[in-house]
């Protein structure tokens, strides 16, 4: 108390400031820490993000390259060790499977078979729990798949061969392998065998697939033409051991696989914190004004006593510094926790791992920089614009009496209001009270409108991610798709199909992998072409309807014709409809001449070629390695029964299946992908709403302490409480809904911005538009209920001010 005496008169009146009105000092702190928060929770993630996954990553030595083939023997794979440029290479097995779940639901399944665990050096799996390596028959799960599967460590797993053979493997531990795409992701389990149980799983003792790192003196940066140039000699080496090498991967140096989705959702992540920052900034003029409104006739003591105007702006500004500080105290601890929540939640969402909370002096430094210097630079105005006020001006203040109409929006309301008599009064004064201060509407309509605009256009992003969807699905008119392991004839592959009950229609695919040359110079195979899937479907079928952009389909009279998709054009500038495209199958170069392009959507690079003329060109003439088969019923449990009903039934027949794709299926799960995008941008939605609110709720608390003498007026008329709590409501439902009108305006050209650039930062592809009314109408609904919300507290301020309160307002 002694100390609080001792204070200059200014400082206590900061002090009183601070500490008499604790409901005001909540909301300033409040309104500065959202955006202190929004800041060090992006950027703190953003630090823990690079930690963590330049650990994880570098901890696997990554492979720079990783080639996928028909099964070779482990010669080979240390062939390709030698080669120039080559620092490590290494061998696997994969063998793709199906797997009976905790749910007693059948799920696809790879197996990888390494040859020594204790000597990997490249994509290195490292163990987690339970036994290492994996014994005879064992398995060893990867952690993404262990919530996925449903089972448990020690229990024993049922999987079925590609022969159609069922059998038992135990799940003796858990293991961490940074190389693997999590299972959220690929929709597949993941298990660590070693080479013995292939025999047990009616494979042979082979590799196919070899992970190999670049010498590091030929890295160039982030550039991958270097590593692509070394995967096309070790393709080569491979192909020279009479296998048909089909994929080849290059990873980005020192690029997670997941980087890029990261770097995108981090995108979005520093947009929001510069939005949140920018509507605190706007929320924090209003609070400032709200002040000064307040201490009108404060002022005007102080100035009839000598205070000069640069020492009531100290004073003011000092009040602002305050409470930055406090807000910073708030802030700073909750937004590391965020932080380390949404890295934690990251980590398990794309399998990495998490080095936990943490909060580097760095962020420490930001957040107290948008602590002190963003509310004093937002404030600095306002308090210049309140200071300037005379003595005079500042002793007749009361509040209203300042205010009066004279501007043409004025005028408009007032003629608008003149229309509407038949409304009750205080709906009416509501009404006009919802423009008597301009400036503070706009800012108040700014907050809300920005909020409105980021909720409405999420929803149109995440509309336009499904329809995205449907459009990639759409290309492809089928139920599901049957690889095989080799092929087989065609007529053979029909009449199995047709035996299993519920199927409609059937057609065998041919189906290879190649690459893109630019010509037909041997050089040209050394060269940074491009890998491409190749489809071979019959020229008259029904099962595909891609949309064209330029050209035209595959016609029953084509032979060496050749349709591309976008994602190909990409890669491979110099084709173009009427021109030659050379394309490298195994070791045959097998000239084209491109007739079309297609839109190429969430498919990756395919080339389509005419079924007969590619069999003649590859040697599998009447044979095929896929059928598209459509089903009876248009229910998707249906069509996984038949599904399974059709996988059991190839296998018994000695076909080898190498996988079963169901279309609904694949796009529940690409779905599921796209909730992560969306659930990040309703978080953006949602902060920014609940900024809006607090802006909506600060302005309200102004219009009541301007009001005072009015509400006075109105009680001595005679006024209830429940009229008077009625004006400010419905006020802010005015405000609310305005704020919604301009929102709906403004959300159609952001709705496509955004989506353009969700789509190119996830998909390299723009979306497929489309604007969702939905969202329009739902936050229609929460605009109105934050705006009642908002206002329900200055409302009942205002109707519990009695006429002796109001009348000796000062």
């Amino acid at each position: 108390m002694i100390r609080y005496i001792l204070l200059a008169p200014r400082w206590r009146k900061v002090w009183a400031d601070l500490w008499g009105n604790k409901l005001r000092t909540a909301l300033v702190v409040l309104s500065i820490s959202v955006g202190v928060f929004a800041v060090g929770m992006v950027y703190s993630s953003y630090l823990m993000f690079q930690r963590d996954l330049a650990i994880s990553w570098a901890a696997a030595s990554p492979a720079s390259a990783s080639l996928y083939a028909d099964p070779f023997d482990e010669e080979l794979a240390e062939s390709v060790r030698s080669l120039r440029g080559v620092k490590e290479a290494e061998g696997r097995r994969n063998v793709n499977l199906r797997v009976r779940t905790a749910g007693d639901q059948w799920r696809q399944m790879m197996l990888i078979a390494i040859p020594d665990y204790a000597k990997q050096k490249v994509n290195i799996v490292r163990p987690q729990s339970g036994a290492w390596p994996p014994g005879d028959g064992d398995a060893l799960l990867e952690r993404s798949s262990l919530a996925e599967l449903g089972v448990a460590q020690g229990e024993p797993i049922l999987v079925e061969t590609a022969a159609g053979r069922k059998r038992w493997l135990k799940v003796t531990g858990t293991v961490y392998d940074p190389s693997q795409f999590p299972s959220k992701f690929s929709g597949s389990a993941y298990g660590y065998i070693n080479m013995d149980t292939l025999e047990k799983l009616d494979e042979t003792r082979q590799l196919d697939q070899v992970n190999l790192v670049v010498q590091p003196g030929i890295l160039q940066g982030k550039d991958t033409a270097p590593i692509k140039a070394v995967g096309r000699k070790a393709w080569s080496k491979l192909e020279q051991g009479d296998t048909t090498v089909s994929w080849l991967q290059v990873n980005t140096p020192g690029e997670h696989l997941m980087q890029g989705v990261i770097n995108a959702l981090l995108l979005l992540l520093a947009v929001l914190g510069a939005l949140s920052l920018l509507l605190g900034a706007l929320l924090l003029v209003n609070t400032i004004s709200s002040i000064l409104t307040q201490q009108v006739r404060q002022l005007g003591i102080m100035k009839s006593i000598g205070a000069r105007r640069d020492q009531i702006l100290r004073m003011y500004l000092t009040l602002v510094g305050a409470y930055g500080i406090l807000a910073l105290v708030v802030a700073a601890p909750l937004g590391a926790l965020a932080a380390s929540g949404v890295t934690g939640f990251m980590s398990e969402m794309f399998n990495f791992e998490s080095g936990g909370l943490e909060l580097p002096l760095r962020v420490i430094l930001v957040e107290m920089a948008v602590a002190l210097l963003v509310p004093l630079a937002a404030a600095l105005w306002p308090v210049w614009c309140g200071t300037g006020i005379t003595v005079r001006e500042a002793l007749n203040d009361y509040g209203i009496s300042g205010v009066e109409a004279r501007g043409r929006v004025d005028i408009w309301v007032d003629a608008a209001l003149e229309r509407l008599k038949g409304l009750p009064r205080p709906v009416l004064l509501s009404l006009r009270n919802t423009f008597r201060r301009k400036g503070r509407l706009a800012l108040t309509l700014l907050t809300l409108t920005v909020a409105g605009t980021v909720f409405m256009a999420v929803f149109s992003v995440r509309a336009s991610l499904y329809s995205t969807l449907d459009q990639a699905m759409e290309y492809f008119h089928y139920d599901m798709a049957v690889e095989f392991a080799q092929s087989y004839r065609v007529n053979r592959i029909e009449q199995e199909v047709f035996r299993v009950p519920g199927i409609k229609a059937a057609e065998p695919w041919g189906r290879s992998a190649g690459r893109v040359l630019q010509d037909v110079r041997k050089e040209s195979e050394a060269e940074a072409s491009q890998n491409v899937f190749i489809l071979a479907p019959p020229a008259d079928t029904g099962m595909i309807h891609p949309q064209m952009l330029q050209g035209r389909w595959l016609l029953p009279e084509d032979e060496s014709a050749l349709v591309i998709n976008t994602e190909v054009l990409k890669d491979n500038p110099h084709l173009q409809v009427g021109g030659p495209a050379v394309v490298m199958v195994g070791p045959r170069k097998l000239q084209f001449t491109v007739v079309g392009i297609a839109q190429g959507i969430l498919a990756g690079p395919i080339v389509y070629a005419p079924y007969e003329w590619m069999a003649g060109a590859v040697q599998e003439t009447g044979r095929a390695r896929t059928v598209q088969i459509i089903t009876n019923s248009a229910d998707p449990q249906t069509q996984s029964v038949v599904g399974r009903a059709l996988e059991e039934h190839m296998k018994q027949n000695s076909l080898r299946v190498k996988n079963v794709t169901i279309t609904w299926q694949q796009k529940e799960r690409i779905r599921s992908q796209f909730a992560i995008i969306t659930i990040f941008l309703l978080i953006m939605a949602v902060l920014l709403a609940v900024v809006g609110a607090l802006g909506l709720t600060g302005t309200m608390g102004i219009n009541v302490l301007e009001r005072t003498r009015e509400i006075g007026v109105m009680r001595a008329v005679g006024a209830s409480s429940l009229d008077i709590g009625k004006v400010f409501v419905v006020e802010a439902l005015c405000i609310g809904v305005l704020s919604w009108l301009a929102g709906a305006l403004l959300a159609l050209p952001v709705a496509a911005l955004l989506s353009h650039q969700v789509g190119v930062l996830f998909m390299q592809n723009p979306l497929a538009f489309s604007f969702s009314f939905l969202g329009v109408g739902i936050w229609l609904g929460l605009s109105t209920a934050l705006s009642a919300l908002a206002s329900l507290l200055p409302a009942w301020n205002a109707a519990r001010l009695s006429v002796r309160d109001v009348l000796s307002y000062q």
